[in-house]
């Protein structure tokens, strides 16, 4: 991709110069020359779908409207280092495709800032307003997960579903398993401060971790070939939050499809179900976590069915 050299000129001349009110020149030019690459970089890669001023209405369309950038749609932050953070690796889910093999990091703040500059009078999110509150309908946040605990890594992308009744559920999305449940409140959008790509602050106490927060993959085929759980969709239309997703083998079949909802019980003691709708292609077996209970035998033939791991909790810090 070419650049403009003619701006090359007056940068290299500003430089040389002795004169401090010359400063505050350069590095506007910089930022021009960073937004007309953006711009052409916006054009051919972008405009597409999200259209050609940002509106969202490119001539591609999608089963889920692309984001309108003029009205501040972004998922995972509004600063130019989340943008450029989410045009790397794009959204796991959506038609939103990683460009960090075809774009180099400057081509990426690059678009991100021309990006960012469709909405140029909406502020940075402040401080009483980066706290996702749940009400009477399930919400979903989408962004970094940050580690349970010291020994375990953070996850670049995850999903958090919160329910009305005040449980959460933390997802990692590159390989979609559930790796905890809270209880309290929920989260608390810190990506959306200066330094845009920061971990969500999960705000509930942790009740339920899944095999100490690194659980293995839940689903293998009946000859043990490890099934990749690859995210499809969220869906908050209904009580609780639920999260799609396709059981991929190595060869890229797709070997079933499986709706998951967690949801409390109700009675003397709170436990947590994890519901499982599962449409088999083929027979999937399910390695449930340890110190779970589980409604039938593992193996699941093909066809549809519904199969459930039962979570027992612990005391937690909730808040």
């Amino acid at each position: 991709m070419k650049y403009p050299l003619i701006l090359c000129i007056p940068l290299a001349l500003a430089n040389c110069s002795t004169e401090p009110e010359k400063e505050p020149v350069t590095q506007s030019m910089e930022s021009a020359s960073a937004m007309q690459g953006g711009e052409e970089i916006y054009m051919l890669y972008c405009a597409q779908c999200h259209g050609a001023t940002g509106d969202g209405n490119g001539v591609l369309k999608h089963d889920r409207p692309a984001r309108s950038f003029i009205d501040g749609g972004y998922s995972f932050g509004n600063t130019v280092h989340a943008i450029a953070k989410t045009t790397a690796f794009g959204i796991p889910g959506t038609p939103m495709p990683p460009f960090v093999d075809m774009l180099s990091a400057e081509q990426m703040e690059s678009v991100a800032t021309y990006i960012r500059n469709f909405a140029p009078t909406l502020a940075e999110a402040r401080e009483d307003e980066k706290e996702m509150v749940v009400t009477d309908s399930p919400l979903v946040a989408r962004g970094m997960l940050p580690a349970i605990n010291p020994t375990l890594k953070l996850h670049p992308r995850g999903i958090v579903i919160g329910n009305p009744d005040r449980f959460s559920y933390e997802y990692r999305v590159d390989d979609v398993r559930l790796l905890s449940v809270r209880q309290g409140r929920f989260v608390l959008r810190a990506d959306w401060g200066e330094r845009g790509g920061a971990p969500l602050e999960l705000l509930g106490g942790v009740v339920v971790l899944v095999d100490n927060g690194d659980p293995d993959g839940l689903f293998t085929t009946k000859d043990g070939e490890a099934l990749h759980a690859k995210l499809k969709s969220t869906n908050t239309m209904h009580n609780y939050g639920e999260i799609s997703y396709n059981l991929v083998a190595q060869d890229g079949r797709v070997v079933a499809q499986v709706m998951e909802t967690c949801r409390t019980t109700t009675g003397t003691r709170t436990l947590i179900e994890q519901v499982f709708d599962i449409q088999a292609n083929e027979s999937v077996i399910i390695h449930p976590p340890s110190n779970t209970d589980v409604s039938n035998a593992p193996l699941v033939p093909a066809g549809n069915h519904s199969f459930i791991i039962t979570h027992a909790i612990y005391g937690g810090d909730s808040k």
